[in-house]
Order: structure tokens, then C-alpha cells, then sequence
């Protein structure tokens, strides 16, 4: 079975990973239902960084460069065909790691698209599920 993984920045507050219950999450899962894969979802940090008041907030460059080894880790014992970066940090950090350039697709962020671009958002995820199936489908040539 082909596997593909979606990459986030960070958790929301007691939330895994493009959780069902976000906006976000429920665009990745409209993809992953249309899918013919098994899909992962995971995080460059693995938790919710807040700040002093515990309000949540982007994790500092320190926070992503530690999280990365487990993160990689994480990768290497899923290994997909098709990783798949979701938002402008997230990959400036996967671009960096030469060993997922050929199956990388770099993706704006669902949030983006649900908030500002919501007229588009059945094109986007009918454009990310066409991305996924070529990619899957140049790796196998």
C-alpha cells in the first residue's frame, strides 16, 4: 500500500495532528477520503507551544530544529511515497532535507485556503489530490 503524509507545523491545544474538529482537519480529511492510500498525519513539533498566558503560538526556530530529528525518525519508520508540506514554514524546513526532494509536494496551508481563499477550497483539494496521485504515480515509472 502507497503511503502519503501530511505535515503540519504544530498541534492545537489537546489536538492531534490535523484534528477532525479544526478547519484545517477537516479539509485534509475531504483529501485523504479520496485517496487510494494510507495517510499519516503528523507534525514538524509535536505539541501546542503557548506562550507565557498559554495562549498558543508558532514554535520559535529552536523548537523546530529540535523536533526535527524525532520527526524524521517518525518519517523513516512510516516511509511514504509522498510527503506533503502544508504551509510556508513547514516547507522551508522540508525543502532543507535533500533526502524528500523527490517526493515532496509543497502545499499552502488548508487554514490559508479556509479563511481567505474559501471560494477555492474544492479546487484545492481536488488540485492536492491530482498533485498526490502524480506524484505516487512518477515514483512508481
Amino acid at each position: 500500500m502507497k503511503k502519503v503524509v501530511f505535515v503540519g507545523l504544530s498541534n492545537k491545544k489537546d489536538k492531534e495532528p490535523f484534528d477532525k474538529t479544526t478547519n484545517s482537519g477537516k479539509v485534509i480529511d475531504k483529501v485523504i477520503n479520496q485517496l487510494d492510500y494510507e495517510c499519516f498525519k503528523l507534525n514538524l513539533v509535536p505539541y501546542a507551544p503557548t506562550d507565557k498566558f498559554g495562549k498558543l503560538r508558532y514554535p520559535t526556530k529552536e523548537e523546530i530544529k529540535s523536533s526535527l530529528k524525532n520527526f524524521k525518525k517518525e518519517i523513516e519508520k512510516i516511509k511514504p511515497n509522498c510527503i506533503v508540506g502544508l504551509g510556508n514554514i513547514v516547507n522551508n524546513e522540508l525543502k532543507k532535507i535533500t533526502k524528500y526532494q523527490k517526493i515532496l509536494i509543497c502545499e499552502k496551508h488548508p487554514s490559508y485556503i479556509y479563511v481567505y481563499k474559501k471560494a477555492y477550497l474544492e479546487q484545492y483539494i481536488t488540485n492536492l489530490i491530482d498533485k498526490i496521485n502524480k506524484r505516487i504515480g512518477d515514483i512508481d515509472d
